[in-house]
């Protein structure tokens, strides 16, 4: 019995003993820390702050509304300006329309004068033409008397009973009727030159112009009138430019007399760097979100450990308190002294672990554990090469003790 007993207690002496110098020489990192990424939500514009979400720890979604920015002292004297500017110029193309209408009103009666005074002067003219065709017939009669007369004197002459005297007369008549009759052509030819012109609207004659006062009168108005329409045309070309840069101003005021902040990425609230209702400056840190996509394990070995590893070597991590184990890999090594490593990680590196070197390691299925998809700051340690108790865990594991 008692030599049972020494047997007994030598295996469980020897066991303890493999088993200390085994996990002793065993590839295990010193201290292994979930970490991730920091994503912080900085203010774009100044302004008071209003947070969406205001617990530490809280879960955030890609997406999901982080803080408002409000700044209502913006300065908008700019957009005030363009639309007081935008204003004076409508009531411009107003005044410029009334004033078209009332100018357009006051053609149309010149318009409607001139045209009666055309009708009046044709009419005048068709009158007189009828009064020089009738005096024409009656110059024509006393030609043809004339002409008889002329020819009886003639004969009476050849015969010598009519007498020199007579025949002069006689001679003189003919002339004058032939005079006359040629006048009243010519007066008939100029009364209807005036008639084609008058139909035309110029109007000719001794005593005045070749056009009347209405005629003048419409044509001014239409100058003017056409000046307005160009001046008419510059101002909405204005107003068009005046609501293009009041369109554009109201842009650039939004966006900087208001923000809204939104997680790009599904994470958790890791801290607050300022108080709800707050007043932000422009670039300022608000709100660190860590990003739960972005897990790596975060360890320290040895010199001679470090020396041994490369990128890409295949590890196992397991948490404390924590059966199970988790396949990585080598993504980093960080040397000594990596405290710059951690500007852009949640959990920064201890003094202890900056004396040793520093290695990151990435687990995959971390992000598939439900209990573990943000376990940011668990703690556990990497195996880089088995030891006695991983292996007998392992085996335990397989056959399902």
């Amino acid at each position: 019995m008692k030599v049972l007993r020494l047997v007994v207690g030598l295996c469980l002496l020897f066991g303890g003993l493999y088993v200390l110098i085994g996990e002793h020489f065993a590839g295990t990192s010193a201290d292994a820390t979930v970490n991730a990424r920091i994503n912080v939500i900085r203010a774009p514009i100044e302004g008071q702050v209003s947070l969406a979400v205001r617990n530490i720890g809280a879960r955030v979604n890609a997406g999901e509304l982080v803080a408002d920015i409000a700044d209502q002292r913006f300065d908008t004297a700019r957009l005030i300006d363009l639309e007081r500017q935008r204003d004076a110029q409508q009531i411009e193309g107003q005044r410029i329309a009334a004033q078209k209408t009332v100018l357009a009103q006051a053609r149309s009666g010149f318009a409607a004068q001139l045209a009666d005074y055309q009708r009046g002067r044709i009419s005048q003219i068709e009158a007189r033409i009828a009064e020089g065709r009738a005096a024409q017939d009656s110059s024509s009669a006393r030609l043809r008397e004339a002409d008889g007369a002329l020819k009886r004197a003639n004969d009476l002459s050849d015969r010598g009973v009519q007498t020199a005297a007579n025949l002069e007369r006689a001679r003189a008549a003919f002339d004058v009727a032939q005079q006359d009759l040629e006048s009243a052509r010519q007066r008939s030819n100029y009364l209807a030159t005036e008639l084609a012109s008058a139909k035309t609207g110029v109007f000719i004659g001794d005593s005045y112009n070749d056009a009347p006062f209405s005629s003048q009168r419409v044509r001014e108005l239409d100058l003017k009138l056409a000046e307005l329409g160009a001046e008419e045309a510059q101002a909405e070309a204005r107003l068009v430019q005046y609501d293009r840069q009041i369109q554009t101003e109201r842009v650039r005021v939004n966006r900087l007399t208001s923000a809204t902040l939104n997680a790009r990425m599904p994470g958790m609230a890791w801290d607050f760097l300022i108080d709800d209702g707050e007043y932000a400056r422009r670039g300022q840190d608000l709100v660190k979100l860590v990003d739960c996509k972005s897990l790596i394990v975060t360890s320290s070995v040895t010199e001679a450990l470090y020396d041994s590893l490369s990128i890409g070597a295949p590890v196992q991590f397991r948490l404390f308190g924590d059966a199970r184990i988790f396949d990585g890999t080598v993504t980093r090594l960080g040397g000594s002294g990596a405290s710059t490593l951690y500007a852009n990680l949640a959990v920064g590196p201890s003094a202890e672990h900056l004396e040793r070197f520093d290695v990151t390691v990435s687990v995959p299925e971390l992000s598939n554990q439900p209990d573990l998809s943000c376990a940011i700051g668990r703690t556990g340690r990497v195996i880089f090469t088995a030891g006695p108790i991983a292996t007998m865990r392992r085996f335990l594991t397989r056959y399902g003790f």
